[in-house]
């Protein structure tokens, strides 16, 4: 089994004041445990989780201590794999994108998507349902 994390998941788990931290936090404990096999972070996954940290927080310090922590630098363990968006995949995510318009998934969330079928990722961990009938998706509340 292996999982990818959407941006949502990744930011609230670093985020002690997000309104979802907690079913964040504890959905992240169970794939640390390792119930769902590898955990995956997408390079845009982390583009946007350090950006949202950056922009909501003011600070470059929190930053980059999520895109330490995502990376497995400095002091933190390695615990993901990161997925980088190739020139095949990117084109395999603008049909994704342009195909399930009606998914409403943002351009990222379509990459999301691709790497999953591209790399045999079993699920997704996301709050957003806009997965739901593309890929396997675990809500982190009932993780």
């Amino acid at each position: 089994m292996s999982v990818l994390l959407d941006t949502g998941v990744v930011y609230a788990d670093h985020d002690t004041d997000a309104s979802r931290h907690e079913p964040a936090s504890r959905a992240l404990e169970v794939v640390f445990d390792g119930k769902y096999g590898q955990p995956y972070v997408s390079e845009y996954v982390y583009d946007e989780a350090v950006t949202l940290t950056f922009k909501r927080s003011g600070s470059t310090e929190a930053a980059k201590r999520l895109g330490r922590r995502l990376r497995g630098a400095g002091s933190f363990p390695a615990v993901y794999e990161m997925l980088h968006v190739s020139p095949s995949l990117f084109a395999a995510a603008i049909d994704v994108f342009e195909q399930y318009d009606d998914q409403r998934l943002s351009f990222t969330d379509a990459t999301l998507v691709s790497q999953c079928k591209r790399n045999d990722i079993d699920a997704i961990l996301s709050f957003d349902d806009d997965f739901d009938g593309l890929v396997e998706r675990l809500d982190p509340a009932d993780v």
